[in-house]
């Protein structure tokens, strides 16, 4: 059996080979990990983010094994070049892979001679990336003076604070390092992970600073779910036949028919708002929608991607996506206006949303922990003071979720917690919530908040809020599933009908 060799031909082919895979499969996956094949069977996959972020991460390898290589052997061809030919010439000793000799090289980087490959480049690479890493650094600490140009600017440093820190730690090492060999290949590393640095940063570089934007649905709803038919359900008992002849007895023989009228689940909700059209949202409008809408504007369910693995809990497919199926089966004017599938992004992208066109609420669910990053604490700051957003808070866990979000919001909204009355408009607009409908109990049975300026920036439910829109309902009663799926569109309601009222005051 004949042995495999690499080649430099073939290394190319695979290299080619492992790009052209890469692209195939950025494309093919989802950006959510479920899919529907049939009958209900569900594919779960990995995120497009994460394949594409590992395909980054095999690029710089190869991209490295390449450049070695590459210089390796022009380095070598250079060094061959320059051993004298003559008889009486001196002959060169190689010590270490490295010609000794008093030749002075030009400006080649291929060279390893050349003349910038000595300590003074090194120190000061080493000094202006540490420089840079510190300033990154001081963005973590927003008590230091968050709103100052000098802070704004070390947190602009944050997504290359890493970056800047290897370039530091190769410049220490050229700076240190004797051998021309090892300074050569220690610069040629700062500069190619400098390079590859900056092409990742321009391939995902948006268009434009806000490109993201949220339109509502244009229309003038008046938040009134249509009126149910209510249906009499007859309950027949059984008919029993008495065989005279036979042994049992019975103490008082049994009617031959009882009928008990009794009205089915349909008829359990009260409509405080009135039996209306089917239409949800307020404004001026024909139909269902808002008076800030615009066409083609959808409400749209979008969760936050943390760093708990429990983030994506209920998402999608069989999960969160039937509470937008639920809100179009009550409000049948905002068929068309409802997304049709739920959608979950970062921090970077909630952050690059149009200052007036940010979404009205994002729901942040989680089990284990909730820690955001200095930077990230901000992005959630920006979203609910200076973009009038919203958050839902929802507890699936027993971990520290439950108090790592209460600590959070303390600190991005300056205030802390207070229970949300049974008769705040939340609660009662459009449908009235008598109590509150949870799965389980993980962080209580009373829903907290966090008001500011008058209306509520955060809502969080203790109680696995999005169990109840699963397809099994998390083995809880119908009725209780019936009252989360309202409490879900009350809460999607009111954050709507105050970002509408807010944009409409933003219009000249």
């Amino acid at each position: 059996m004949r042995s495999f060799h690499l080649t430099p031909s073939r290394a190319a082919l695979l290299s080619g080979l492992f790009v052209a895979l890469w692209g195939g499969l950025v494309l093919v996956f989802p950006d959510k990990p479920s899919v529907a094949l049939w009958d209900g069977l569900v594919l779960v996959l990995p995120e497009k983010q994460f394949v594409a972020f590992i395909g980054w991460v095999v690029l710089y390898l190869i991209g490295f094994a390449w450049g070695i290589y590459l210089l390796e052997r022009a380095a070598k061809r250079i060094e061959s070049s320059a051993v004298p030919t003559r008889d009486n010439a001196r002959p060169q000793i190689s010590v270490s892979g490295e010609a000794v000799g008093n030749r002075r090289g030009a400006w080649n980087p291929f060279d390893p001679d050349a003349r910038y490959y000595g300590p003074a480049l090194g120190i000061v690479c080493f000094f202006v990336c540490m420089s840079l890493f510190a300033a990154a650094v001081v963005s973590e600490f927003p008590n230091l003076g968050s709103e100052s140009a000098v802070f704004k600017l070390c947190a602009a440093l944050q997504p290359v604070k890493f970056t800047a820190l290897i370039l530091a730690t190769a410049g220490l090492a050229t700076a240190v390092a004797r051998s021309k060999r090892v300074r050569q290949s220690l610069s040629m590393i700062a500069a190619y992970s400098l390079l590859f640095t900056l092409v990742y940063f321009l391939a995902h570089r948006r268009s434009g600073t806000n490109e993201e934007e949220y339109a509502l649905p244009a229309g003038g709803g008046n938040d009134s779910p249509q009126a149910m038919s209510v249906k009499v359900q007859k309950v027949v008992r059984k008919r029993y036949v008495i065989n005279p002849y036979s042994s049992i007895t019975f103490a008082a023989p049994p009617p031959i028919e009882n009928i008990d009228v009794k009205l089915t689940d349909e008829t359990s909700n009260r409509y405080q708002v009135g039996m209306g059209d089917g239409g949800l949202g307020q404004g001026d409008g024909e139909g269902g929608g808002f008076g800030s809408g615009k066409d083609g504007g959808k409400i749209r369910f979008i969760r936050l991607r943390h760093s708990d693995k429990s983030w994506d809990k209920n998402f999608g497919i069989g999960g969160d996506r039937n509470l937008l199926a639920e809100l179009v089966v009550r409000f049948p004017k905002m068929n068309g206006k409802v997304a049709d599938e739920t959608e979950a992004i970062d921090f970077v992208t909630l952050g690059n949303y149009k200052p007036k066109a940010a979404p009205p609420v994002v729901y942040v669910g989680g089990a284990g922990t909730f820690a955001p990053s200095a930077t990230d604490k901000r992005v959630l700051k920006q979203y609910i003071t200076e973009r009038h957003g919203m958050i839902l808070g929802d507890t699936l866990g027993g971990g520290a979720f439950h108090s790592n979000f209460i600590a959070v919001m303390n600190e991005i909204t300056g205030t802390t917690r207070v229970e949300i009355p049974r008769d705040d408009p939340i609660h009662k607009r459009p449908y009235e919530i008598p109590q509150l409908p949870f799965v389980v109990a993980h962080g209580g049975s009373t829903p907290y908040g966090w008001k500011l300026d008058g209306r509520w920036v955060v809502y969080h439910h203790p109680g696995a809020l999005s169990d109840a829109w699963r397809d099994d309902r998390a083995g809880i009663k119908k009725v209780i599933a019936d009252h989360c799926y309202l409490l879900g569109i009350n809460i999607i309601s009111y954050a709507h009908r105050e970002h509408d009222q807010w944009r409409r005051s933003q219009q000249p």
